[in-house]
C-alpha cells in the first residue's frame, strides 16, 4: 500500500490489523501488574514502559507489511512529524485505560483505525484481557468475536431514559472535570446507571455491543475515538460531539448511544455544562 496508491485492500488490512492489536495485547498481558516506568504526561494522565512496548509491537506489525503508509500513535514519537495528509494513515491507541492499566486492574482496550481519503475505513479494538475483539470495516458490519453486534433497541419515551445504563468517565483535570461532575451528579438522578468505565474505546465498543445505553465523555482525542467510531457507526449507533452536532469536528467531547435517548442524554449534557 503505497502513499500513491487510491486503491486498498480492506481485507487485508482489516487482517493485519488484527494481527497488530493482538500481539500488542499479548505484551500488554504480560505487563498487567508490572507496567515499568511511570511518566506523567499531565495531572493524572500517565503513560507507561509497557504502553511503549505494546504501542512498538503495534506499529512494527503494521509498518512490516504497510511500510509507506503513516502513524499517528498516542505515545509519539513526540518529535515525529503528523501525518495528516497521508492518503493511508494509521491511527493507533496502545492502551485506552492507562490507570486501571498501571494499577494492575484488567480492563483496558487496544485501538487501531484506519484512515483512507479523509474517511475512516478500518477499526479493530481489542480487550485482551476478556478476549474481546470487536472490529468493522466501512463496508462490513460491527462483530465482536466474529457475531454481528447492533446497538441495544429498547422502547421510545421517557421509561427508555429512566431505565437506561449510561457510561462516562473523567477527564484529567480542569474546567471539563468540573463540568464532568456536574453531568454525572444530574444524570445519577435521571437514569438506572451512571458507571465510570475506565477505558473510553471499550465504553463506546460497549455501547456497539449493546451493553451500555450510550457512552459520552468531554475530553478525549482522535486515537480515542477513530476506531470505536466506525464500529459503533456501523452497529446501528449514532455519534455526535457534547452540542449534538458531528463528531467530526468536536474539541473533546463526544456522546454515542443506540439513537433512542441520543437527545435525553444530549440535553442532560447541555444542562450539566450550563450548570458548572
Amino acid at each position: 500500500m503505497s502513499q500513491n496508491d487510491e486503491s486498498l485492500d480492506l481485507e487485508r488490512a482489516l487482517e493485519i490489523a488484527v494481527r497488530a492489536v493482538r500481539e500488542g495485547g499479548e505484551v500488554a498481558r504480560l505487563r498487567l501488574g508490572d507496567p515499568g516506568y511511570l511518566r506523567w504526561k499531565g495531572h493524572r494522565d500517565v503513560v507507561s514502559e509497557a504502553s511503549f512496548q505494546v504501542q512498538e509491537a503495534i506499529v512494527s506489525t503494521l509498518l512490516a507489511e504497510f511500510p509507506d503508509t503513516g502513524i499517528l500513535a498516542e505515545e509519539g514519537p513526540e518529535d515525529a512529524p503528523m501525518p495528516v495528509d497521508a492518503t493511508h494513515l494509521w491511527i493507533v491507541d496502545p492502551i485506552c485505560g492507562s490507570s486501571n492499566f498501571v494499577q494492575g486492574i484488567p480492563y483496558f482496550g487496544i485501538s487501531i483505525a484506519l484512515r483512507t481519503e479523509g474517511k475512516i475505513r478500518l477499526g479493530v479494538v481489542y480487550d485482551p484481557c476478556h478476549e474481546d475483539l470487536f472490529q468493522a470495516t466501512s463496508t462490513t458490519p460491527a462483530t465482536l468475536n466474529g457475531e454481528q453486534i447492533v446497538v441495544q433497541q429498547v422502547s421510545v419515551g421517557p421509561e427508555a431514559w429512566s431505565s437506561a445504563v449510561v457510561g462516562t468517565d473523567w477527564p484529567c483535570s480542569g474546567e471539563r472535570r468540573k463540568q464532568a461532575k456536574a453531568i454525572v451528579t444530574s444524570m445519577l438522578d435521571q437514569v438506572s446507571e451512571c458507571n465510570l468505565m475506565g477505558s473510553p474505546v471499550l465504553g463506546f465498543c460497549n455501547v456497539a455491543a449493546g451493553r451500555l445505553h450510550a457512552y459520552w465523555h468531554l475530553d478525549l482525542k482522535i486515537w480515542d475515538i477513530a476506531a470505536a467510531s466506525l464500529i459503533l457507526e456501523r452497529a446501528g449507533g449514532v455519534l455526535t460531539d457534547a452540542a449534538g452536532v458531528t463528531w467530526l469536528y468536536s474539541d473533546g467531547g463526544y456522546l454515542a448511544s443506540n439513537e433512542i435517548i441520543h437527545n435525553w442524554t444530549l440535553n442532560c449534557i447541555q444542562a450539566g455544562l450550563n450548570l458548572s
